[in-house]
């Protein structure tokens, strides 16, 4: 809700006054209601996810040649080593939301060998946890093309999808013109073939002599 659709709203709820109801500058405010019961005309958004949540965000393209896609909000990232094991769930802006790893000592002291099958099993299984505490139930992986040669990323990506994380995230809904005759759909040099380029050239539409 915007903030003019909420003032208008607190503009007509001023018709309505019951005899306790008080004007404090140029506002009504019903005395019988405490402090709590006030209408803030006014609202400040202080989630920085609520767009991505709301599907509204735009996710960074990048170019399609590139080795690595840009296009997400979140990433899932797995890194092993001799020693031990981490996940981390990456920002498309670079910063780690949510991470586990056997370096802790909460999840080390439960763990046989921090660098096996099964440490990546319950690193999995703690990452799976903590996103959908964070609230982020949808994440976008490259780890599926590793999935058939890695036991350890095979056991690690199954336990994030027993844990209830989806490993596909939806599109991102955009705003399309009102005159849907004048959508064109935006296309590369290389995909528009001969045909099309003359159609759409100027000279096409001009008569040739007889």
């Amino acid at each position: 809700m915007s903030r003019f659709t909420l003032r208008s709203l607190f503009a007509s709820a001023k018709l309505y006054r019951c005899p306790g109801c008080v004007m404090v500058s140029k506002q009504t405010y019903c005395s019988s209601y405490g402090e709590n019961d006030k209408v803030i005309p006014n609202l400040v958004n202080r989630n920085p996810r609520n767009m991505e949540m709301l599907r509204l965000a735009h996710k960074p393209q990048g170019w399609q040649l590139e080795d690595s896609s840009r296009k997400y909000w979140y990433k899932l990232v797995m890194e092993h080593s001799r020693r031990h094991t981490i996940g981390r769930v990456v920002h498309h802006t670079g910063t780690t939301v949510v991470s586990a790893s056997t370096q802790e000592w909460a999840i080390k002291q439960h763990l046989y060998s921090t660098s096996d099958v099964s440490a990546a099993h319950n690193i999995g299984r703690i990452l799976a946890d903590r996103c959908l505490k964070s609230g982020i139930a949808e994440v976008y992986t490259e780890l599926d093309h590793y999935e058939e040669t890695s036991e350890k990323v095979r056991t690690f990506l199954s336990a994030i999808r027993d844990g209830g994380v989806v490993m596909e995230e939806p599109e991102f809904i955009y705003e399309r013109m009102v005159d849907m005759s004048i959508y064109k759909k935006a296309v590369v040099p290389w995909q528009v073939t001969e045909e099309e380029a003359l159609i759409d050239s100027p000279s096409s539409d001009t008569p040739t002599p007889a």
